[in-house]
């Protein structure tokens, strides 16, 4: 057998223009931290949905089995949803993103101005005994194995699921025959039982693809600019001891990136997208 080990400084990234939002950056040297080997090896198993579970994210290979427990438009209230001892609430609205870790809605991201898009506001609430781990702070370019300093915790994994327009921070499960010998790295917070976290996430408008690059299995089809329904995701699970602090400070920690499997990826149940 021959294996094939190669240094990249970044995966490749294979997806659709996000518009204004993030143009391309520079790549950081800390990016070479992350490495890949390639083997001749079977494909990955994939998670099965539970009875009655929500809808798998498209060809990306995860599974959620969250359950809403109200519904109606953006508009008329936050939509909900509980699942493995945790509670999601979240909205949707019209608006810019709220630059930096502060949220503030002035327009800018990482200091680069963007256009008016879709934010959603969403409340993660730990009902369970045991501390949890929210993926919530996502890479723009998932593949390093450290989490850069100037993330953006707005960013949210963008893709089209069964007509439904997807807003969702969560991991994917590495491509077939891809092997990461650096783990990629996401980042989060840690949840104690009965406590909350608050935050954001944006998509530009008209929304467009944003998934990880080809060395993950994601979703690839375009995004229908005239979608009509969203929802929002975050994945939640019991890894709370194993992430560590990262270096974007402010109660930011990091840890290896996984595909959600069972109930980790929470969801809300498809609802109208607002219109200015």
């Amino acid at each position: 057998m021959v294996v094939v080990v190669f240094t990249i400084m970044k995966p490749p990234t294979l997806r659709a223009p996000r518009g204004p939002r993030r143009p391309l950056r520079a790549v950081r040297p800390a990016v070479a931290l992350a490495l890949a080997a390639a083997l001749a090896t079977s494909a990955c198993g994939q998670a099965t949905p539970s009875p009655g579970a929500a809808t798998p994210a498209g060809d990306g290979g995860t599974s959620t089995s969250s359950t809403p427990t109200s519904g109606g438009d953006a508009g008329s209230g936050a939509e909900t949803a509980t699942a493995g001892g945790v509670h999601l609430e979240a909205t949707m609205a019209p608006g810019v993103p709220g630059g930096g870790a502060t949220g503030t809605g002035t327009g800018t991201g990482n200091g680069i101005a963007a256009g008016p898009g879709l934010v959603v506001t969403y409340t993660l609430t730990n009902t369970g005994a045991e501390p949890v781990l929210a993926y919530d702070v996502v890479p723009d370019d998932l593949g390093s194995a450290t989490l850069p300093e100037d993330v953006d915790p707005e960013h949210a994994w963008v893709y089209e699921q069964s007509g439904v327009l997807r807003l969702s921070k969560q991991g994917f499960p590495p491509a077939p025959n891809v092997r990461f010998i650096a783990a990629p790295a996401m980042g989060g917070h840690t949840i104690a039982p009965g406590a909350s976290l608050t935050g954001r996430a944006y998509a530009v408008s008209p929304p467009t693809l944003d998934v990880p690059g080809d060395t993950f299995e994601a979703p690839r089809t375009p995004v229908d600019p005239a979608v009509k329904q969203w929802q929002f995701c975050v994945q939640v699970d019991d890894r709370a001891a194993q992430a560590r602090p990262s270096a974007v400070g402010g109660g930011v920690v990091e840890a290896p990136s996984k595909a959600p499997e069972g109930d980790e990826l929470v969801c809300t149940p498809p609802a109208t997208i607002p219109v200015a």
